[in-house]
């Protein structure tokens, strides 16, 4: 029992759960819940048994940390289902969809530990999901409350990608003293033949168990609002910036209403994406790619005009899920009520249907939410749009001097005097941002950049520190990091960089910064494995990284693992000339100082950045692409075509570097052809990708054809450890001690 191995999904959503809940504890649960064990898929039930135990002892972080884990592990079953298969399920009839769920949430508790059991019953409006042998409730004394969270909070996600609101309760607990643990849904009674219902919902939700193990965690975007600049229709030169400053107003009181509304940053670094001008006029066809990109759930369009002394403004909102554009909405008055206008504008876009309504419910019946006064609103705005620092300080020193406390305008001069490498400049410009104010955590990450560019490494360590005392986050933890790299002096209550590093990579896993910064930390402190291990996470995050492709090989190279160094040398070179040249042989034994990454603006996670959406659709598109490649090769390889098979696999890896049957593959193309080295290369970073018993089979055979006895013997025996099963490791050992006359 203690050597049995659990269900990936249930691994890793405990892990991401625990990330998010206890932050701090990470590395203490990471004993038992590694990530080098996800990957070979060896996390065995007595350490998640331990986990348990310990999360108990937690202060209420048990039910917490379940409960989500059973909400992400449902999810990721869901959306791991054919797209088919989701719309089918979704156009079923309530009743039928509430057993679609029920099947679900069956699958995920096969998911989760394969001696569990599941039946499901139907009384009158009442379907319940009951579990015998439920991994969570397996406890020697009784609990003071219900263990299965995760099962409950599992059913509840599965009803809500089906769109049921149905309640979930826990009726009884095995923890508790019950014979199993059962859980209660209520609905409508189906309509039509049960056993029809039953059979088409176990139909649909068939095959999710076989995709679920290789499931990755991939956190959704959750659907917000992109609001464009405005067209100016007056086409007036003096009034060129409105556009901009529409969008900004709109935006700010949309913010006011409720309405998560994307910041300009985000915009402008979309259009950067597209490689869109950020002043183009675009159509609406590509104002509804990009917000489908970028994860919106709605775009707002819209123009202005100035009648005289009348300013009208015009704004549609395109609904991006059912793509439907709702009506335009228009309002007019005076130019010096234009803050005014543009809260009538917002509550109008967003009106009772959303559950928007602002105070009192009338248009305009609360304070516009932006305090500037438009005589300091306009050169802040020309200052954002100016093109380079010169032009940019002098408007927003103007806006600054008309409305003292106007933090934004500070926000944008630091930005400026950063940008022209006046640090002591943005240094002054934010000292006047008080603690009370909304711009505060951004100012002081901007201050302590500044101390840190300038070389005040105390005075950038005191700023973090009341930072993170206020608002910690991954960014502060990563430039706590950075200045404790950097400084050669003791700083007050620090510790090891790679700590802050950590503790940042935990907050947000999915920023390949973080891990370069982890890696780059280890391999100053001189540890070249605990460097490797990061760094290659790094790669896998970020593929394009040349700078950490060039740092890993470096690593691996101390390391001992010479063809594992040489394939990332070879994607550095491929990604940057930088490093054409570059010989690992001659190279110094130490990495150059002052690689690491300082974190200048302030974010949220990455899975929540506009940057997720965009990297997941060119991720999906390049995995299409390899696995279209891939599939080419194995059958190529199949049908012993080797001089067509290897360049399709090597297009295959230049998109997907890290693909282990593509490099197993090739490597069993070389053998064939009589390339040893180079097929001892490919199958050992196969094995390095993703550690199989075929690719040590392979490395084995590839050793016995070169004479290397002893190594082919080490890799048959690691092949039988992985799989001792294997039919042709048991022969490739027969071979090799007939070769040896007896002596292995």
């Amino acid at each position: 029992m203690t050597t049995a191995v659990i269900g990936r999904i249930l691994a890793t959503s405990l892990y991401q759960a625990i990330a998010e809940h206890l932050p701090l504890r990470v590395d203490f649960y990471e004993s038992w819940l590694s990530p080098k064990g996800f990957a070979a898929r060896r996390v065995h039930v007595s350490g998640v048994r331990a986990v348990f135990s310990f999360l108990r002892r937690e202060n209420a972080g048990y039910d917490r940390v379940v409960r989500r884990a059973g909400e992400l592990a449902a999810n990721w079953l869901f959306d791991d289902l054919p797209p088919i298969r989701r719309r089918l399920m979704l156009a079923l009839p309530r009743a039928w969809r509430v057993r679609a769920a029920l099947a679900l949430a069956k699958d995920l508790v096969r998911e989760t530990w394969d001696q569990s059991r599941v039946t499901i019953r139907w009384r009158r409006e009442t379907g319940t999901l009951t579990i015998a042998r439920s991994l969570f409730c397996d406890v020697r004394s009784a609990a003071p409350e219900a263990l299965c969270g995760f099962y409950a909070a599992g059913l509840e996600a599965c009803l809500r990608r089906l769109n049921l609101d149905a309640g979930v309760r826990i009726d009884a607990c095995a923890a508790q003293g019950g014979d199993g643990c059962t859980l209660s849904i209520t609905s409508a009674r189906p309509a039509a033949d049960a056993a029809l219902a039953v059979a088409l919902a176990l139909g649909l939700a068939g095959g999710v168990a076989a995709g679920a193990a290789a499931q990755t965690p991939a956190p959704a975007v959750a659907a917000r609002v992109l609001v464009m600049p405005f067209d100016n229709a007056s086409k007036q030169a003096r009034l060129g910036w409105m556009g901009e400053g529409a969008s900004i107003l709109l935006s700010g009181e949309l913010d006011a209403l409720g309405v998560d509304a994307m910041s300009r940053d985000e915009r402008l670094r979309a259009f950067e994406r597209f490689q869109v001008p950020p002043r183009a006029a675009l159509s609406r066809a590509s104002v509804i790619r990009i917000g489908e990109l970028v994860g919106a759930g709605d775009a707002v369009v819209g123009s202005f005009s100035l009648e005289a002394d009348v300013l009208v403004l015009r704004a549609r909102r395109i609904r991006l899920g059912p793509g439907r554009l709702a009506p335009e909405v228009e309002v007019r008055g005076a130019v010096g009520a234009t803050a005014e206008l543009f809260v009538e504008l917002a509550a109008r876009l967003w009106d009772d249907d959303d559950g928007v309504r602002g105070p009192g419910g009338l248009p305009g019946a609360r304070r516009p939410s932006h305090a500037a006064p438009m005589s300091a609103f306009e050169p802040y705005v020309k200052g954002l749009l100016a093109d380079t620092p010169a032009a940019q300080v002098p408007l927003l020193v103007k806006a600054i001097q008309l409305k003292p406390d106007y933090d934004e305008a500070r926000i944008a001069l630091a930005q400026a005097h950063a940008a022209a490498d006046n640090h002591r400049g943005a240094i002054e410009a934010l000292a006047a941002v008080g603690a009370a104010s909304p711009q505060w955590v951004e100012a002081a990450v901007l201050t302590s950049v500044a101390h840190t560019e300038l070389r005040d490494y105390p005075a950038a360590w005191q700023t973090l520190r009341t930072l993170h005392a206020r608002a910690p986050s991954a960014l502060v933890l990563n430039d706590m990091g950075v200045v404790r790299l950097r400084s050669t002096a003791p700083l007050p209550g620090s510790g090891r960089a790679t700590w802050y590093f950590s503790q940042a990579r935990t907050l947000d896993p999915l920023d390949p910064d973080y891990l370069f910064n982890l890696g780059y930390a280890y391999w100053l402190e001189g540890d070249p494995p605990a460097a490797g291990y990061w760094l290659r996470e790094a790669v896998r995050l970020d593929p394009t990284d040349a700078s950490a492709h060039a740092l890993l090989a470096q690593a691996l190279h101390a390391g001992g693992h010479a063809a594992e160094a040489a394939r990332e040398l070879a994607l550095a070179q491929r990604l940057s000339a930088a490093y054409e040249g570059v010989d690992l042989r001659t190279a110094p034994s130490t990495a150059p100082k002052g690689l690491e990454r300082l974190k200048a603006v302030f974010e949220p996670p990455r899975a929540q950045r506009i940057d997720a959406a965009f990297e997941m659709v060119g991720q999906r598109q390049q995995r299409d692409l390899a696995r279209f490649y891939l599939e080419r090769g194995r059958r190529l390889v199949e049908q012993e075509n080797d001089r067509d098979a290897e360049p399709e696999l090597r297009r295959a890896l230049y998109l997907s570097p890290y693909d282990a049957e593509a490099h197993l593959l090739l490597g069993r193309s070389y053998l064939r052809t009589g390339r040893l080295r180079e097929a001892i290369d490919a199958l050992k970073v196969s094995i390095w990708s993703e550690d199989s018993a075929a690719a040590r089979v392979a490395l084995a055979e590839a050793y016995l054809e070169a004479r290397e006895h002893a190594a082919a013997l080490v890799e048959v025996q690691r092949a039988l450890v992985l799989d001792p099963a294997s039919v042709h490791a048991r022969k490739l050992l027969e071979r090799l001690r007939q070769t040896s006359g007896g002596q292995l």
